[in-house]
Parts: structure tokens; sequence; C-alpha cells
């Protein structure tokens, strides 16, 4: 018998190791996680907190999208809540309830209840951002009135999948400059701990004229959960004969010192479309809400910031500035600022200058603003109703002591040293600091049409 070499031996021990091995140790199949795709957190019962995952369910999410599913069918998404002392305590209850994983990789949207986010966000925004499931280009977002609530509805019309609809929406503030830009989770939680520039976050609303189907009014509860198909929840064509009547308009849309404003969250006058509206900015102070800003005043924010892409305003024609029917139409272009800062010992002054550059596209008037005689007319009509959303920004943000037009990157120039920078507490001092403002507007473009439409001379001779 000969005997076995050792490079043979070898050979048969590899192989034998090799056909005993059992491969990936942590594969997990794909069909034993629930993706979460957004989910939110409201106060819970006695102290606890409410965690309200909004989770596809992708053979609804593929058989919608590829059979051409729709209403009536399967619903695309289900939403759990469960209470408990801690948002990862929750996944867990919940993954004895789904009988899968619940997994947070996929996770695009973290949203606060509104009177949650006023208790104070800062250990739950520390937990989210020391857990390794959570991307730090997740999106931040504040819901007025409770998450829950909203994420059961949030689904657009136009869109099957929640994500979708989240990744959409919130692409529209380069159009319309109506919310600021989607704070992502990392940014918020440096915020939080920021001396020189304020937290200020999406503010989501159920649209005012919203009705749950049937009696559903709400959910509240501790789990319950509307299976019905989003499109049914929320028609997006309104019943024949269905209109907005001057009664409907809800409050906060007509600004008290004359002329109409956009408000905040669901605050928009329509009838039909989608349940749920990005509009306004939630303010914070550290951790806490302290406040809202409307659409209107978010504008502001922007253009201080230098990031007003573009924005459509509807100003009160100068000379018929009572008149509703009669006003300019304007369409940003562009947007800079630049801020002086004056400081002696612990008085602040800022000069803040605002310049506008746009179109002029929309006249409601018979004046012909389009006359290089009357050009700056119509700049200084838009430049004195901008620097009214401004200052009003301005003394609301004072009022919270929340400097969210980051004011105090320009006041910490001043300073020779981090530390007395710090020592100085910005955020306390900014309540106090006196604050100029001034708009310049620019028209650059007044469209290929020379004038208004001219009125007929047997019309004109009908209206005396």
């Amino acid at each position: 018998m000969k005997p076995i070499k050792k490079t043979s031996l070898l050979l048969v021990i590899l192989l034998a190791f090799s056909a005993s091995s059992t491969g990936c140790w942590d594969r997990i199949e794909l069909e034993d996680i629930a993706w979460v795709q957004a989910m939110g957190f409201d106060a819970g019962i006695d102290g606890y907190l409410a965690t309200t995952v909004q989770i596809g369910i992708p053979h609804s999410l593929r058989s919608s999208t590829v059979a051409g599913g729709g209403p009536g069918g399967d619903p695309e998404y289900l939403t759990v809540t469960v209470h408990s002392k801690t948002a990862l305590e929750a996944l867990d209850l919940i993954c004895t309830n789904l009988g899968r994983r619940v997994s947070l990789e996929h996770a695009q949207l973290f949203l606060f209840g509104e009177d949650f986010a006023r208790s104070g966000l800062r250990s739950l925004a520390g937990a989210l951002d020391r857990y390794r499931e959570v991307r730090g280009s997740a999106l931040v977002a504040v819901a007025k009135g409770r998450a829950e609530d909203l994420l059961r509805i949030n689904t657009s019309p136009l869109e099957v999948s929640p994500s979708r609809f989240i990744q959409t929406v919130l692409q529209q503030h380069i159009y319309t400059g109506l919310f600021k830009a989607a704070t992502l989770a990392r940014d918020f939680v440096n915020l939080t701990e920021s001396s020189s520039v304020a937290p200020a976050v999406p503010l989501l609303g159920i649209s005012a004229d919203f009705e749950p189907p049937g009696n559903q009014s709400g959910t509240g509860g501790q789990g319950n959960q509307l299976e019905s198909n989003p499109g049914e929840q929320y028609p997006s064509t309104p019943q024949l004969g269905e209109r907005l009547e001057p009664g409907d308009v809800p409050p906060g849309l007509i600004n008290p010192e004359g002329g109409a404003t956009h408000g905040e969250g669901g605050v928009i006058p329509k009838t039909g479309g989608g349940p749920v509206s990005f509009l306004g900015l939630a303010v914070f102070r550290g951790d806490k809400m302290v406040g809202t800003l409307s659409a209107e005043e978010a504008r502001a924010v922007l253009a201080v910031h230098g990031d007003l892409e573009r924005a459509s305003f509807a100003v009160p024609d100068p000379e018929k500035p009572d008149e509703v029917k009669y006003s300019l139409g304007f369409t940003v272009q562009s947007a800079s600022s630049r801020v002086s800062v004056r400081r002696t010992g612990e008085d602040v002054e800022l000069d803040v200058k605002v310049n506008l550059e746009v179109s002029y596209v929309s006249p409601k008037t018979q004046t012909d603003y389009t006359d290089p005689r009357m050009v700056y007319v119509a700049e200084g009509a838009l430049a004195s109703y901008f620097k009214t959303v401004l200052d009003g920004a301005i003394q609301k943000t004072q009022d919270m002591g929340a400097d969210v037009f980051g004011f105090g990157r320009r006041v910490k120039m001043t300073f020779l040293t981090w530390p007395e920078f710090e020592a100085f507490e910005w955020p306390n001092r900014y309540k106090d600091a006196r604050i100029a403002t001034s708009v310049e507007v620019k028209v650059r473009r007044t469209g290929l049409v020379l004038g208004p439409l001219n009125v007929p001379r047997w019309e004109a001779e009908e209206t005396k």
C-alpha cells in the first residue's frame, strides 16, 4: 500500500471542509424583511412613545404598477402604531406582529407630531443619529396634529408608493419656495446643538377639506389601521356641484393687515386633489419646536439664505391696492442677500439687504407697468410687499428666540475665538438685536406683449 502524499491529504481536507460549509452565515432573504418607508412619532399613553411605521407591501406595489391596479384593489402599504418606551422597542414589537424583521435602511422620512416636537426631541434625535440602520440622508419634517394620522393618508392620488410621494413633493420647493428644502436627519441633529443657526424643517398638514371615508374620523388607536385604498380615501376629482364657498376659506389664509398670504400645513383654499400638503416651516429652538412660519415667510428665510430659486408673487396693484381682482404677477428668477453686522459689546445691529431679480408675467390691471416710466412703480410694489413679509418673519423668530435666518454665522465672525462666541450666547441675545432690512427688485423681463390687453371702445362705453 502506497503512503498518501501530504498534498493529497491536504486536498481531501479542504474538499471536506468546503462540503460542510453552509455559505454566508449572515445571509437574509429580502422576503424576510419589512421595509419601512416612513416613520412617525407622537406622545403616547401615560408617557409612552407612540411610534408609527409605514411599510410598503411589495406584491401590491408591483401589481399596481405592472397590472394597472387602482381603486378597489389591495392596499399598497400598511401602517402600524405601537406604544412603547423607546422607538427601538417598538420595532421589536412590530416584528412579533408582522412576522418579519423591520428594517429602517430604506426609511426616507421621519415625521414628528407637533405636540411631541414641542416637548423636545433631543433624546430621540440622538437615538436616530446613533442607530446603524438610519441614513443621515433621511428627511425630517413636522406634522400639524399627529404624525400617526398623517402617515395613514399621505399617499397622493397620483402616486402608488408613499415613498414616491415623499420624493416628488419635497422637490417642489425648487419651483414654489413655499417651504424649506427638505432637512436631512444629520443636519437636524447638528443644528439642535448649534449656537449660530436654529433648525427649521418643512411643515406638513392634512388638507382642510379632507374628509375620511365613511365614519372614519382619524385613528388615535393602538395599531388599528385604515386598509382602504388611498385613491378611495381621497378622490382627486370633486363631485359635481362641489365648490369652495366664501365661508369655507380656511382661517389664516387672509392676512389681517390686508392682502392675501399663504398659510401653513394644510391651509389651502381648494376642493379635491391630495390629502396632504407641505406648506410653511416648523421652527425649533434647540431640540424644541417653538412656532411656525407661513409659506410666504418661508420664502423670506430662503431669500436671506440665498436659496430662493423660483417663486411667484401676486402683489396688489399700486393704483387699486384694496381691490383683489387687480394685481401684478412676478416670477422670481434669482435671489441674493447681504448681511452686515455691527457689534458694540453686547449690542448687535444687523443690516439685511435682499436683492430679487424677477420677470413681470401676469398683469391683472389696465395700467401699463411695462412702460419704462412705470417699471419702477412695479418694482417698488413688490419690494414693499416682500419687505413687509421679511420684517414680519424676522420679528416672529425674534419673539421665538430662534435664528432660522442664520444671522449668528455673521455675528460669529466678529469674535476672535470660538469660546468667546460661545460665551456670548447668541440664541439668548437674538431677540434683542436691532435688525434693519431693505429689499431691491429688478424687473429683467416683461415678456413679448407690450402693455395690457386693450379694452375695446364699445366695451368701455358699456362699463361707464
